[in-house]
């Protein structure tokens, strides 16, 4: 986290795309343009209700999660008959697999909350931009909901103050139980701020059809970057033009930032400094910025920069590339096409250590202008919870964060994919930084500077030395 110093007025809010990761709420509608309509009146649904006097919170959707709009309770019904005539099972036993999991996760979260006769309302106010916008005018008008959702502009809310911390008990066991990937990135001056209940780091994976078809062993565990540059160059040739080496998308936005972002973190490098400010042009930015340019070889023309993220992943699925940084969604996405997976943690720089960055986090946090604050957090205790995240195991498609799930001998067993995505996210994890001014300029900018780095043949430090000149102007 990086220490911002509080802005005024409609400054003090900063829009900034969220990323496309995986973890974010795909559904559609039309949400307003900057100015536009305000957020809905959430202090009608946030009243105590008056069925026996059980508190109603109003919770933002997260589209991974998510079975409709309304109150929680009556959104059961038609989401199992959809189910059902699907010819879907909904049955659920816990530490068997698990087909419906959006509807038994919100059930758990249900039956759990009553306990405490807390109802939930949910709203959706979108993904990426167009949530972002509504917060931001919720947050002006200080009409919020008591749980809002996101992903890279959440950190950034934590630092300019809006945000509730957890009560220190709450802390506590959060630190002591629960894995650093689903609360450091919301941490702040020794206060958490936000919860992600099944956050994603990245891994490193390869198409072991493709990796053998260069001579290269498949179940070779590669551990450095200078293996990682020889492997993906040897398949590209071998390749002949029909499949290439790969290695990280690195778009000019925060599908890219996000993923080749944890090589950033792992060569000692940073976005920005503890102010806030940009750091663009250090010595261990322009190394992996170099190997950047190394990977873009082994693509396609343009593709590794390709703004469609689609696009990238595509060429994954369909067996055209070899090498590939991306979230733990990967795994059931790679059996699902076919491709013959292997998996390990990122390989490290000369002198590197493990590190990454969170992707397709939602995390979850209470706004300081929260009607019901203390049965807020007790939703995110929910989260969190042994029913929970024994579940969230279950679904193979991400790691529990409890730590006592995540560690027993039965979960490594089970999910050993699963297993190696938990260990990455025990180790150094952050999120992107917020920058004091103009994020979004700022972020573009970067972006820019290492598209055009990987895209020609231009001295990659005097490039980033012209980035850092024009983003301080920007962030100052």
């Amino acid at each position: 986290m990086r220490k911002i110093t509080a802005l005024t007025g409609s400054m003090l809010l900063t829009v900034a795309l969220a990323a496309c990761g995986g973890g974010g709420n795909s559904s559609g509608g039309a949400y307003p343009s900057p100015g536009g309509a305000q957020p809905a009146d959430t202090s009608k649904t946030a009243e105590p209700s008056e069925s026996g006097g059980a508190t109603t919170i109003t919770v933002l959707n997260e589209g991974a999660v998510s079975i409709g709009v309304g109150k929680l309770d009556d959104l059961f019904a038609a989401k199992e008959k959809e189910y059902k005539d699907a010819g879907t099972d909904i049955e659920y036993t816990p530490g068997s697999p698990v087909q419906t999991f959006p509807l038994q996760y919100q059930k758990i979260m249900s039956a759990k909350l009553k306990e405490q006769n807390i109802s939930v309302n949910t709203e959706d106010w979108g993904w990426g931009e167009p949530l972002i916008q509504k917060q931001t005018a919720g947050f002006l008008a200080k009409n919020i909901p008591d749980i809002i959702v996101g992903e890279t502009q959440m950190p950034g809310f934590a630092q300019q103050g809006l945000l509730e911390p957890f009560p220190d008990d709450m802390a506590d066991y959060v630190r002591e139980n629960v894995s650093p990937a689903a609360w450091k990135p919301m941490e702040l001056d020794g206060k958490i701020y936000g919860l992600a209940a099944q956050p994603g780091v990245s891994s490193l994976y390869w198409n072991k059809k493709l990796v053998e078809q260069a001579g290269i062993d498949p179940d070779k565990v590669i551990t450095t970057w200078q293996e990682l540059r020889d492997n993906a160059k040897a398949v590209t040739e071998a390749g002949g033009g029909k499949f290439y080496g790969g290695g990280v998308y690195a778009a000019p936005n925060f599908g890219g930032y996000l993923r080749y972002g944890a090589l950033i973190a792992i060569n000692g490098g940073a976005f920005s400094d503890e102010n806030g400010q940009p750091a663009f042009n250090s010595a261990q930015n322009a190394e992996t910025v170099a190997l950047l340019r190394d990977l873009n070889k082994a693509h396609p023309p343009g593709l590794m920069v390709n703004n469609n993220e689609g696009s990238y992943f595509d060429a994954w699925n369909k067996g055209q590339i070899a090498y590939l940084i991306d979230g733990p969604w990967r795994v059931q996405e790679s059996a699902t096409a076919g491709l013959d997976l292997g998996m390990a943690p990122i390989p490290l720089s000369p002198g590197g250590k493990a590190a990454n960055v969170t992707i397709g986090a939602a995390f979850h946090a209470v706004p300081k202008d929260a009607k019901h604050k203390e049965a807020a957090f007790e939703y995110i205790k929910v989260m969190y919870s042994k029913e929970i995240q024994q579940l969230v195991a279950d679904s193979n498609t991400r790691s529990p964060i409890l730590k006592e799930i995540g560690e027993s001998k039965e979960y490594q067993d089970k999910h050993p994919e699963m297993y190696l995505h938990y260990q990455a996210m025990s180790g150094d994890v952050m999120g992107l930084p917020t920058f004091t001014k103009d994020n979004s300029k700022a972020w573009q900018i970067w972006g820019d500077a290492v598209v055009k780095s990987m895209m020609t043949d231009g001295d990659i430090q005097t490039i980033l030395d012209d980035a850092q000149k024009r983003a301080e102007m920007v962030t100052k």
